[in-house]
Formats: structure tokens, sequence, C-alpha cells
């Protein structure tokens, strides 16, 4: 039987989320749900992508109030009745609305971490963003185990479910049965399955310490079979609720709707393992000593070169090179593009080349 294995919410985005035995959908997603953001004081939205630190902050509800601790055991407790009454300009992905900013106190807490001037944003009792759901993508985002542990018998590195951020994670289908899923009834509720969750560099980060995966992990291994002609890498579902109601761990997941699964380029690479070898990378006047083993994006990084860079995982864009001299391997079908120019975050050198930023 397929049933729900675990259920989780996330208050503040980017900081670590909250397990619960019973989950409440209401409008916009999970009671509690990304409810909360950090933003620049122009209401430009903050996330762990900038500041992998964020990861390490705990979350605890209390009422009509959220605590936040630091691993240091110093915290601070959010209350929502002494956020401002005034709605302020909001800004996530291109997408505008309004929100309200929390007291001076609560804002200097996190500015302090950041180092930074920074605010904690409440989106309110009533949502002013109507597409999708704040802060971005979809309110509903379902994980299958055994899909996860079919990606964690490919990947070398050590992976916990948690870094992909799941709301609800099933157990009990096959793995990546749920890309032939196109409504389903989990306890109370009817979602309905909207499209493919594109993973972006935030899951590469451990979710205990907040440091990067090495080799880019799991993106890179995802990027083997979970990569479409676009370059885009997907895991887990985006969903959407019919109506409100409860969702428990142990519920069975009915499906009531099936649809075709979205096609991937299978480019396992032919050599799973194979011996480090050294060369030379000559970026601009500078030359390092690299190997045939990480990214030229990772390399360059290591000896204190910067690129810039977003995604990290061959869909952005920023970090395409020029690729003067030599050979690269690349990662997925997208790094490689016309007039030798190259994707570093996702292109591993062969051998010695010679790369200068793209003009």
């Amino acid at each position: 039987m397929i049933k729900v294995n675990q259920l989780f919410i996330y208050p503040i985005k980017s900081m670590q989320g909250i397990a619960l035995t019973v989950a409440n959908s209401i409008d916009g997603g999970f009671e509690h749900d990304r409810v909360l953001m950090l933003s620049e004081p122009d209401g430009t939205f903050i996330t762990a992508r900038q500041y992998p630190e964020l990861l390490k902050l705990k979350t605890i509800l209390h009422n009509n109030q959220i605590e936040v601790s630091l691993p240091t055991n110093q915290s601070i407790i959010i209350d929502f009745d002494e956020f401002s009454l005034s709605n302020e300009a909001t800004e996530v992905w291109g997408n505008h609305f309004t929100s309200h900013i929390a007291p001076i106190k609560v804002n200097q807490f996190f500015s302090h971490i950041l180092e930074k001037d920074v605010q904690i944003r409440w989106i309110g009792k009533h949502l002013t963003r109507k597409t999708k759901r704040y802060p971005d993508g979809y309110p509903y985002l379902l994980l299958n185990q055994s899909s996860f542990n079919y990606l964690q018998q490919q990947c070398s590195e050590k992976l916990d479910i948690r870094q992909f951020r799941g709301n609800i994670i099933i157990d009990g289908a096959t793995p990546f049965a749920e890309d032939g899923w196109k409504t389903i009834k989990i306890g109370e509720v009817i979602f309905d399955i909207v499209k493919p969750c594109t993973r972006c560099v935030l899951t590469t980060f451990n979710i205990n310490s907040a440091k990067a995966l090495p080799n880019n992990e799991p993106l890179r291994t995802l990027s083997y079979f979970r990569a479409d002609r676009e370059g885009k890498i997907d895991f887990g579902m985006n969903m959407i609720a019919r109506n409100h109601g409860t969702v428990s761990i142990g519920d069975k997941i009915e499906i009531l709707e099936r649809q075709p699964a979205k096609n991937y380029i299978k480019n396992f690479p032919k050599q799973a393992t194979k011996d480090s070898q050294p060369c030379t990378i000559t970026f601009e006047d500078k030359k390092i000593v690299g190997n045939n083993q990480q990214t030229i994006l990772e390399q360059l990084e290591q000896h204190h070169i910067s690129l810039p860079n977003s995604c990290r995982a061959g869909v952005c864009g920023r970090c395409s090179v020029l690729l003067k001299k030599g050979n690269v391997e690349s990662l997925t079908q997208s790094a490689v593009k016309q007039n030798k120019r190259i994707l570093a975050c996702s292109c591993i050198p062969k051998g010695d080349i010679t790369i200068e930023l793209s003009k």
C-alpha cells in the first residue's frame, strides 16, 4: 500500500522544517508552511542559495509565535501580532505582492547573523500573491521515498531526503511511479500534480553543516537520468490542492487519474569511476593545477577564482565561459553551447584546458 511516511512544513523559507504527524491544508498550502521569509529592505527576498547558513536555523511553533534558534542556542520569538499593519511591496522571482514587516528587534537579530540589513516578512492572513504560491514554487511538494532510495544507490555522497525540502513524503510506490500520476487523494484532500519540481543548488547543501557536498551532488547524479532537453533537473512533484482538509502520517494514497510521464535523457557516464589525473586549467592570466574529477567551477573556486554563477546545475547559464583549448566532459546536454561556449558548473576537464569569460 502506498501511504504517507513523513510530513513537513517550513514556517520560514530556507530555514529548517518541522516534522508533523497531521497537517492541515488551507488556502495557499499547509497551515504555517512558508508564511515568513527574509528580504532585503526593499522587499527583494533572500534565500539559502545566497546564505547557506540559514539552513542551520531551527524553527518551533508556539501557537501564534515562531521561535528561531541558532546552533549556539541563541533564539528569538517572532510574534505574528507584532508585525506592521501596513502592506509593503515585496518581490519573489519577479512576482510582486505585499507583506508585513517584523519589529525592529527581530530584524536586528537576523541582520546580525547575516551581517547585513535584512527584514523578516509575513504574507499575512490574506494572500496577495495569486499565482503559484508564496514564496516561490507551488504550495505542495511530494517526494517518493523509493525514488530517493534509487538516487542514493547511484550517488556516491551520503544524502538526506530533507535536502529536497518536501512537504509530503510517501512510501510503498515503485521508484518514480509519481511521474505518471495526475490526480491523487491523500486523507481528506485531493491534489492535482502540476509538474515535476526543477531542482537548484539548494539541494547540494548538507542540512546539518550547511556546507556544499562535493562534486555538486546530488544534482550531478540526477543529471544522468532526470534532466530534460532544456537541461532542467527534476526530482519530486509540485502539487496544488482542490480542497481543505487534513493529511496524516499513514494515510493511503489513492491514484484518481494518471498521465504520461515526462521523458528524460539518460546520460549515465560510461565510466562511473575513473582514476584522477592532474591537468592544467588556464583562466585569463591564471594557471591552476586541476583534475578530471570535479567541475571547472568547483576547481576555480577552490583556488579563490570567482565566476558569476547562480543555479550551479546547468540551467541559468551565468557561468558560461569560452573554451579556447582542450576538451571537456559535459554533465548535461545543455552544458556545451555553440561557438565553444561551455557552462563551468557542468563541465569537467578531460585534460589541459584554456578558458576565458564569454564576451
